[in-house]
């Protein structure tokens, strides 16, 4: 398990962040393309998204929610992580959705509406995004508090 007060932790964290942040961008960009979405862009994002989510949701179960309970006030905080550990489960499977869903546009459509596809890419990367900025603003709150003694 890794140092929940590690510097470098906190900092891989935040380049996880950055690169889901990108996915999501991408993922817009699909949702845009409608009904002709660029195939070569959708399997890419298919093959990186779980992985990326994993990696981001493993370092946050093993720094930043350990961090989050050890530095910050009780009030509220364990609430809180139990939320966002909650959220990771349904994080998974919205990811396995959507990764079906870019498969089935890398080859060439599907049977769902193109209205019904962009909903749903719209409502996942929407969804990750105000996840990561929670995140994000539990990491700064985290890093400007002192460690106890």
């Amino acid at each position: 398990m890794s140092d929940p007060n590690s510097t470098a932790g906190f900092t891989e964290l935040n380049g996880l962040y950055r690169a889901t942040l990108q996915i999501c961008d991408r993922l817009e960009a699909v949702a845009d393309s409608l009904p002709r979405p660029d195939r070569r862009l959708c399997r890419q994002i298919a093959a990186e998204l779980k992985p990326a989510i994993a990696a981001a949701n493993r370092l946050e179960e093993e720094i930043l929610f350990p961090a989050a309970l050890g530095r910050l006030p009780a009030a509220g905080t364990g609430a809180t992580i139990e939320r966002l550990r909650r959220e990771h489960t349904h994080d998974h499977a919205a990811a396995d959705e959507i990764v079906r869903i870019l498969v089935t546009l890398s080859r060439g459509g599907g049977k769902r509406s193109w209205d019904a596809i962009g909903y749903m890419l719209r409502a996942y990367f929407l969804a990750v995004r105000r996840h990561v900025a929670c995140e994000q603003n539990l990491l700064a709150a985290i890093q400007t508090t002192p460690c106890p003694n």
